[in-house]
This record gives structure tokens, sequence and C-alpha cells, in this order.
């Protein structure tokens, strides 16, 4: 009886190995076969792919940035990343601060969206959002380093910033080159500080 496990366990192992490397050969594209395409998208993916949302629910798909542009009445900036320097300082140690900042960012983000999503309108009264709130707080200590647009405007302007949200989404399928598609969420006249 138990020379008969031991084959059994033998065999179960060598169906399941050949098995995959079947899938494995085929995706490589050495021969094709419709039969097998069949087997490998009903069988072999659902049952093997790696599936991370066991650990992560809602993993990321993509990145999500902020950009920002001041203006009064008769100036502009250029377009500002907020972020780019987190996340440059962020890639160079797993550990650092700004790992949380991006992190806090993308709560933000996420809060806007949401909001948007449930058709409230957000742009009259940022106080609504506390991810807008946050991001328009953080732009005045951005706004504070402009200092070519800041001798551009008057004593007296009001100061407001016009906001793009940055969705770069990745393809989901795993079998493509990554892409990424850009979709731009703009809130406009956000009252941003006064001039004195």
């Amino acid at each position: 009886m138990k020379k008969l496990y031991h084959y059994f366990v033998y065999l179960v192992l060598f169906f399941y190995c050949s098995f995959i490397l079947l899938i494995q050969v085929y995706d490589q594209g050495y021969f094709k076969s419709e039969t097998i395409q069949q087997i490998k998208e009903n069988y072999a993916l659902p049952f093997f792919e790696q599936n991370w949302s066991m650990f992560s629910p809602n993993p990321p798909m993509g990145n999500h940035y902020f950009l920002v542009q001041f203006s009064t009445v008769t100036q502009k900036s250029d377009l500002i990343d907020i972020q780019q320097l987190i996340r440059a300082r962020s890639y160079s140690s797993f550990f650092s601060i700004d790992q949380r900042l991006k992190k806090y960012f993308s709560g933000c983000f996420n809060d806007i969206v949401k909001l948007q999503r449930n058709n409230i309108k957000i742009q009259d009264n940022p106080h609504i959002s506390q991810g807008l709130e946050s991001i328009v707080n953080y732009s005045k200590f951005v706004f504070q380093n402009q200092t070519d647009f800041q001798s551009l405007i008057q004593p007296q302007d009001s100061v407001f910033i016009k906001l793009f949200l940055v969705d770069e989404q990745l393809n989901t399928d795993i079998h493509l080159p990554k892409t990424y598609t850009t979709i731009y969420t703009e809130l406009d006249k956000l009252f941003l500080i006064q001039q004195h």
C-alpha cells in the first residue's frame, strides 16, 4: 500500500510539472495550439496565476500624483509636480520618511476621487475633503519657493491654484508590454492665499 501511495504522488507531480512546462513553452511561442490556449485560459491561469489581492485587496495599478499651477488675474506659473522631490527621495531608501508622505498623498488623491465619484462638489468648498485641504495647505509651502512667480505678482493679488489629479493607469493584461493610460482631473480656481 505504501508503494502504491508513492507511485501516486510521483504520478501527480509528473503530470503537474509536465502541465506547467507545457504552458510555459506555449507562452514562449514555440508552438501554437487552440487546445493549449483553452486549457491555459480555463485551468492554468485561474488556479496557478499569482493573485496579490490576498495580501493587498486593491493593489495600485499605476501612478497617482498632483500637478499645481499658481495663478492670479493676470499671471500664471508653469505646471509644478509637487511630489517630484518626495518621489525621488523615496526611491533612495526603503525606510525613508518619504515613503509615508507618498502614502499620505495617495490617500489624499483617493479621498478627492471618492468624493467626486459621489458627485460632491468640492471645488467651491475644499474643506469638505480632508485630502484636498491637505494638498492646498501643502501648496502654500510650495508657493513660498516659487520666487520667479512671486516677483511677477502685485502686492494685493489673490493667488489661486489650478490642481490637476494625474492618474497613470497601468494596463491590466500581464502579457502586453507595460503602457500607461493617463487621465487628468482638473480643479480650477482654488483660493490659496492673499498677498500682503
